[in-house]
């Protein structure tokens, strides 16, 4: 379904500017890009705005399932517990292969667990990526995962925009 034609859900994020960053990248996801660079200031829900992006993105049908990256397993724990506040999906954290019948549609991980197993996965087994904390040292270092998987890709960052290289 068009992505402008499913509500989002204000029930995980109700702040105007939250809603106006899921409307841009919407939009540039309906105009056939497959990146976006979501750039908030530290504490106001960036991943509460992930986390509604999917729920939008799955009801529209535009993913099944989506690996969220994160760089430290206690993010990845406050993710997991974000995303059970808010959907009722299955989550799965990756630490190693996981079959390719996985019922869950939400994974998480840190980048040093993924960067170990993402070449057990198929290209295809993801459709979106959202990556925390996304400062070029983390494509530099793990760029591989990044390239890897044929999805569409959102990046989470508190960097300030003047300082954002733009490719």
């Amino acid at each position: 379904r068009p992505l402008d034609t499913v509500e989002i859900n204000e029930l995980i994020v109700n702040r105007l500017y939250q809603i106006e960053a899921i409307k841009r990248v919407s939009e540039r996801f309906a105009s056939k890009h497959r990146k976006a660079l979501i750039v908030q200031a530290t504490g106001t829900g960036k991943t509460r705005v992930a986390i509604a992006l999917t729920d939008l993105l799955i009801r529209a049908g535009w993913v099944k399932r989506v690996l969220f990256l994160c760089d430290r397993r206690e993010l990845r724990k406050q993710a997991k517990n974000a995303f059970n506040d808010f959907l009722p999906e299955p989550i799965r954290i990756v630490t190693s292969r996981i079959r390719s019948n996985a019922s869950e549609r939400i994974f998480l991980a840190t980048y040093p667990a993924m960067q170990k197993v993402f070449q057990s996965f198929d290209p295809g087994f993801f459709d979106l990526i959202i990556a925390d904390e996304s400062h070029r040292s983390i494509y530099n270092v793990y760029g591989e995962i990044f390239h890897y998987f044929d999805c569409h890709q959102i990046g989470l960052t508190a960097t300030p925009v003047d300082f954002v290289t733009k490719s």
